[in-house]
């Protein structure tokens, strides 16, 4: 077949990507590339469950009769489109929404979360009200106020806008007897009919590249009651945050539309945990968020253009308080959303959130952290001084860029290990599903076993010789095959030689960000004595592969502690306690943010740091011996 007649899909939020003939239909060539998607009546165009989104219509065939059925204007405005009546004219990156998906990404929501005093901003309190007479006129919001005095001891001059309009028929509906909800002992912001002291909760959201998860939280005791998750619909617009400020500094409606779909996400998360717990929305009365800067910006509809512009400045970075009406978010009218603050423009609150978690700011131990992620930030310091820089890791360990790459869905690849001896691989997959690829983990243990075999140099450069029947020769590019069909693969699943590199950069960038910060500190691997890996992906790696290849600084595994979603765990303290919140403006004020960039020698250590696992072998001395 002619090269001119192949065109490249890519499919979100999975990252898998593939070639097809001009023209397949989308039905197809997702079966063709081992995804499953809802399709009920076979692909006869009549179920309307086979939604897609696309992004550039141009690149796809005109809209039918039958998607104009099944989809609503709005949808089809929106880039909707029936995965079975659509084909393919262009490369085009196609995304998969969650009421289409039968698959599932593992996703980590847990956190390594310290105990913290519960001390939320929000008080409820039950009050009896005078009845107004005619020997007393006082107003229906200095009633409640005196009330709120005379019982509590409390003076309160504020009261929420939205509640005001409504208060006067609340509290005659409720015959004067009513729970006060109060933010930060400042303003009333709800007046409940009856005793509903007990049902107070709160929600911690993390928005992160690649998901978004909420902490649905009890703030009468601090107890984590149930969690929602999502994949980020944003991923539609790009993998990196860089992507994502590009898309959204298109226009002022590119701006709306990136911040509709991560508004559009939170809502979904928050309702589903309120599912889950069988709570209603209005019970919900405070949000924390977390997200690097991008996600920040987009998130308050604030124009993020400026992050990707030297020299990188945030529009804001101070703590934020935001109605939650105000950001279309589907909770208490009246609640408040609170916005921890950000570092740098590529260092953001989710950063700040994993300081808090960790405890590092209070330490007297020197520690690391390293969030890893399409874009990694790594931290390092003590009580006595805090560094931070960001790297551009890329999207590679979340299965971009690699042939065969892909996210952490059920049918990829999660763990691996190839026999020294013959070569042969043993896997897992997620779900113990059918293999369809690799994920982060996987790329990692693949690239650590190739080099531990010797059928890749420290170069990354595969042997000059076939060792194997499982290294191929295609077009002149060599690769490895992992998993054949044969074997019972969707597809021939492989590593080639442009996969390498792409590993050797990603895992380059990380190494370089941490060697910068040691040695602005002046220190070796061995003086760090806790060392504190962050995010889902980092969760599952293999720690001995990462060190092989180079990612991460040759230190002690006793020294090296997995600890989740470090960042959702950050917001969460600062959910149900207000001391956080006053400790993560402090750490966002005193942190020293360090640009890469600027550093004399980060160009020469990041060309150092692609070597496996480094040109100076001296770096590494656990692995030395092996090379």
């Amino acid at each position: 077949m002619s090269l001119k007649n192949l065109i490249t899909l890519v499919f979100e939020p999975d990252g898998v990507k593939s070639k097809f003939r001009k023209g397949t239909i989308i039905l197809c060539a997702l079966k063709e590339a081992g995804l499953n998607i809802r399709s009920e009546c076979g692909g006869r165009g009549v179920c309307g469950k086979c939604k897609i989104i696309v992004q550039d219509a141009l690149g796809f065939s005109a809209v039918t009769d039958a998607e104009r059925e099944r989809l609503s204007v709005s949808e089809l405005k929106s880039g909707y489109r029936l995965a079975c009546a659509c084909s393919v004219l262009k490369d085009a990156k196609i995304f998969i929404p969650e009421e289409s998906r039968v698959i599932t990404r593992k996703l980590l929501i847990e956190g390594t979360e310290r105990p913290v005093k519960v001390k939320p901003t929000i008080r409820k309190l039950y009050v009896k009200i005078p009845k107004p007479s005619l020997s007393d006129i006082r107003s229906d919001v200095q009633r409640l106020q005196d009330s709120l005095k005379d019982i509590y001891k409390i003076e309160i001059t504020e009261i929420d806008h939205t509640l005001l309009k409504k208060l006067p028929r609340i509290l005659r509906n409720a015959n004067w007897k009513v729970t006060v909800t109060i933010w930060d002992e400042k303003e009333i912001i709800s007046v409940e009919p009856g005793d509903t002291v007990k049902k107070s909760y709160g929600v911690a959201i993390d928005i992160g590249t690649s998901k978004i998860i909420c902490y649905l939280s009890d703030l009468t005791n601090g107890e984590l009651v149930s969690t929602g998750s999502l994949e980020n619909p944003q991923v539609m617009y790009g993998e990196d945050v860089i992507s994502r400020i590009a898309h959204a500094s298109q226009s002022d409606a590119s701006l709306k539309k990136s911040q509709k779909l991560v508004i559009d996400g939170v809502n979904t998360v928050i309702s589903e945990a309120c599912q889950k717990s069988r709570l209603g929305l209005q019970n919900i009365y405070e949000i924390t968020v977390v997200g690097n800067t991008a996600m920040h910006h987009i998130f308050l509809g604030v124009q993020p253009k400026y992050l990707g512009l030297s020299p990188y400045v945030p529009a804001v970075s101070g703590p934020l308080n935001v109605k939650a009406r105000d950001l279309s978010i589907k909770v208490n009218p009246s609640a408040n959303a609170h916005v921890l603050p950000v570092i740098a423009g590529f260092v953001g609150a989710d950063a700040v959130a994993d300081i808090v978690s960790t405890g590092i700011y209070e330490s007297d131990k020197l520690s690391m952290i390293v969030d890893m992620g399409t874009n990694t930030e790594v931290i390092l310091g003590d009580k006595h001084e805090i560094v931070a820089c960001s790297c551009a890791s890329g999207p590679a360990f979340e299965g971009a860029h690699v042939k065969c790459g892909m996210k952490a869905v059920t049918g990829a690849i999660e763990k691996l290990q190839i026999n020294p001896e013959n070569y042969e691989v043993s896997y897992r997959t997620i779900e113990n599903a059918k293999p369809m690829g690799l994920c982060g983990s996987a790329i990692i243990d693949a690239v650590a076993n190739l080099l531990k075999c010797k059928i890749i140099d420290r170069d990354g450069r595969f042997a000059d010789a076939p060792v194997t029947s499982r290294l191929k020769t295609t077009n002149g590019t060599k690769s490895f095959i992992l998993v054949s069909r044969e074997e019972g693969a969707t597809r021939d699943i492989m590593i080639t030689q442009k996969d390498i590199r792409e590993v050797q950069l990603a895992k380059a960038a990380i190494y370089t960000g941490c060697y910068i910060l040691m040695k602005r500190k002046n220190i070796k691997p061995a003086d760090i004595k806790k060392f504190y890996v962050a995010g889902a992906f980092g969760n599952y790696i293999n720690l001995e592969n990462a060190k092989l290849i180079g990612m991460l600084p040759d230190i002690p595994t006793k020294f090296i502690t997995f600890v989740g979603n470090a960042a959702g765990a950050g917001a969460r303290m600062a959910l149900i306690s207000k001391t956080q919140r006053q400790i993560a403006a402090s750490i966002s004020r005193k942190v020293d943010y360090v640009e890469l960039a600027l550093d004399p020698d980060f160009q020469r250590e990041f060309a150092l740091a692609t070597c496996l696992p480094h040109r100076n072998l001296d770096r590494f001395p656990s692995v030395k011996n092996l090379f």
